[in-house]
């Protein structure tokens, strides 16, 4: 008897899990194959912070629509700039093919220097469609740990070596409008439901993650 209520209790289980397994993919619509985008196994449910001067839902703006996500910072002197110049070169493939380009969102993970006004023409003067926009690193945080997006302060020390520290941690007075921030440099796509689906990682070629794209 303890036998057979062990079985039936097993076969609960795996119908169990099997019921979420499917209910799971129901709500995960496939992608198409990509060439150059690596999906996420497990789309990621991004959480809804403010940003833009506590004006801003991610909620609202990731809803109806696909969006290119990329972190970085207006000092930056190389990455960030390279990244948006590539980042028009995409939107003006797409739109030569007749296809919408996925929403870009520039997100500043250094709010002590970056105001969302100066972002918005800073992100703006690549693309007039471009969103340039930080917040709260508190709510920064919270938003880069659902994309595995990685950001310290790199400064230099008075040995002459380039030190790296949280964003948070205090640095040395001289240094503090000079900071380099070291940052990950992936594109991540967000799918209309708000889903971290898919990354881009670099070298990024502005043809090859066009193909991809008119995929959607």
């Amino acid at each position: 008897m303890k036998k057979s209520k062990a079985i039936i209790a097993a076969g609960i289980i795996g119908l169990s899990a099997l019921g979420a397994l499917v209910a799971n993919n129901m709500q995960q619509p496939s992608l198409p194959t990509f060439t150059t985008a690596y999906a996420q196994p497990q789309q990621v449910t991004l959480p809804d912070v403010v940003l833009g001067n506590n004006q801003v839902h991610t909620s609202a703006l990731f809803k109806d629509k696909w969006s290119l996500v990329f972190f970085g910072y207006a000092s930056c002197p190389d990455v960030c700039p390279t990244e948006l110049y590539n980042l028009n070169n995409i939107a003006s493939i797409m739109t030569a093919a007749g296809k919408t380009m996925p929403q870009v969102v520039f997100i500043s993970v250094d709010p002590q220097r970056d105001s969302n006004e100066m972002l918005t023409t800073y992100a703006q003067f690549y693309n007039d469609e471009f969103i340039g926009i930080t917040g709260e690193t508190s709510e920064i945080d919270k938003l880069v740990a659902s994309f595995g997006v990685i950001y310290q302060k790199t400064f230099l020390a008075n040995n002459g070596q380039y030190v790296s520290v949280p964003y948070s941690s205090p640095i040395p007075e001289d240094q503090r409008e000079s900071y380099l921030i070291n940052h990950s440099s992936r594109l991540y796509l967000v799918n209309p439901a708000g889903k971290y689906v898919a990354a881009f990682a670099p070298p990024h070629s502005a043809r090859k993650i066009a193909a991809d794209l008119l995929k959607l």
